[in-house]
């Protein structure tokens, strides 16, 4: 019987993943920009999080990531799918697939919510989560021609394991 791998990446099915990091921030460019009427849109995102803690943290206390996404979205609402890579601090990555969904709440801020399974990388087979809201600065901006072509605020994450296994 040989002893498992020491440095081996923790997997989801051992079921000691979960992790928050509720702390972080996001900037999302949309091209062509968010007007009031739905159209196809890509949009790229860039950001952190940090204050990582739980069970599956280890030495995990945060990532940059960045990604890509296309779909169809107004100011009001859309969804979007693609990959977003997180970079974590411990010198891993973890490679998400996944689709967010954007909706208006009543204050004038938008709320996107991008769920997606680790598709390879650290805690390949679990899914990770982040709520982003996006703050903007200009929301007449979906009134013009241009639209809203980018917004930034806070995001927070939370690392779920998979429970089939």
């Amino acid at each position: 019987m040989t002893a498992p791998e020491a440095h081996a990446a923790p997997r989801a099915a051992a079921g000691l993943i979960d992790i928050t990091c509720p702390l972080g921030s996001s900037e999302s460019r949309y091209t062509p920009g968010l007007t009031l009427n739905p159209q196809d849109t890509s949009v790229t995102e860039e950001g952190h999080v940090s204050g990582c803690v739980g069970p599956g943290a280890r030495d995990i206390t945060g990532a940059f990531f960045a990604g890509e996404a296309s779909g169809t979205a107004s100011c009001l609402g859309g969804k979007f799918s693609g990959p977003t890579t997180f970079h974590w601090n411990n010198h891993s990555s973890s490679v998400i697939r996944g689709t967010g969904e954007i909706n208006l709440k009543p204050n004038g801020n938008t709320v996107l919510v991008k769920t997606g399974e680790v598709v390879s990388g650290q805690f390949e087979g679990a899914t990770i989560v982040l709520t982003k809201e996006l703050l903007s600065t200009d929301l007449t901006a979906c009134l013009t021609r241009q639209g809203v072509t980018s917004v930034s605020g806070p995001i927070s994450l939370t690392v779920v394991p998979d429970r089939r296994t």
